[in-house]
């Protein structure tokens, strides 16, 4: 199992149209390190694949 699995694995991210291009070490806001897991999809999305709505918000929800 490579190292990029073993990370998904640990966060339980399970889609297998997920493409990671790159995992970075950072800092936020609060001084804290963090690592940040870069990642495609490998299709393009029309619609949301839970309600079927058109609108797409990217990084985020809308209520």
């Amino acid at each position: 199992m490579s190292l990029t699995n073993s990370i998904l694995c640990l966060f339980e991210i399970t889609d297998p149209n997920l493409i990671v291009t790159g995992i970075s070490k950072e800092r936020c806001s609060t001084n804290q390190r963090i690592h940040v897991v870069h990642a495609t999809l490998s299709y393009q999305l029309l619609k949301c694949p839970h309600c079927g709505h058109k609108s797409l918000i990217k990084n985020g929800t809308h209520m």
